[in-house]
């Protein structure tokens, strides 16, 4: 929704527009879009447990239970406390089977249908690991399994992006200049100083591989920045 907004946004500013300026000047208004790509220094993994107890209570008491042994082994390999996210999320998936089973008596054939449902409780925690060491990652993947759970990697992040956003913003702006260059020419008009410059919407970020995506290579992060900028026209 956000980058349908955005999209909405450049083409509705990213075309000629003159108009007064607070100085009486006139101007062209245009949106500039600028990304930084960066390497991540954390990797989002997801930890998760299941259970088929039909008694829900107790589903979510072995979920619990499991969850926390996974917890206590990870934490013994090297996964710092601050790294596991606070609270958990559950979820409840049902599944029907069918069958049908025939047998020969005496002499007639008797079919039964047999019918099973089955409704597995998952409850999970996400973990942002600091690093994208490939064998620390594939390190805490491999004990989460071995105690049982589903692990898998759902994202890349970075710590600090006020560099990535700063780079992404001067990227937009040039951009935004380039834009208002290309229609003061078409326009048979000179180009001005910038003479208002704001931040069009946040700054987007996103991480470049896919999700369950194995710790194969270092992950990295892409963060967009739109800015709105109006030039004098000369």
């Amino acid at each position: 929704m956000k980058r349908l907004a955005i999209l909405l946004g450049l083409a509705l500013l990213t075309v000629y527009v003159v108009s007064a300026t607070s100085q009486g000047n006139q101007g062209i208004s245009v949106v500039g879009e600028g990304t930084a790509t960066v390497p991540a220094d954390t990797v989002i993994l997801s930890i998760g447990v299941q259970s088929n107890n039909t008694n829900a209570t107790q589903a979510a008491a072995e979920n619990a239970k499991m969850l926390n042994k996974t917890i206590d082994a990870l934490t013994g390999a090297g996964v710092q406390k601050d790294e596991i996210m606070p609270g958990q999320s559950s979820g409840i998936s049902s599944s029907h089977f069918e069958s049908n089973i025939c047998r020969l008596v005496n002499n007639t054939t008797v079919c039964e249908n047999t019918s099973n449902a089955l409704s597995l409780l998952t409850s999970s925690i996400i973990i942002r690991l600091k690093t994208t060491d490939q064998g620390r990652v594939n390190s805490v993947l491999e004990t989460a399994k071995s105690q049982g759970a589903v692990a898998s990697i759902t994202g890349y992040s970075i710590s600090d992006k006020s560099q990535a956003i700063a780079d992404a913003r001067k990227k937009a702006i040039d951009n935004a200049r380039s834009n208002a260059e290309d229609m003061a020419s078409a326009a048979g008009v000179k180009l001005g100083k910038a003479i208002d410059i704001s931040d069009y919407g946040y700054p987007e970020v996103s991480f470049n591989e896919p999700l369950g995506s194995p710790a194969t290579s270092n992950g990295t992060v892409s963060v967009t920045s739109y800015v709105a900028v109006t030039y004098e026209i000369l």
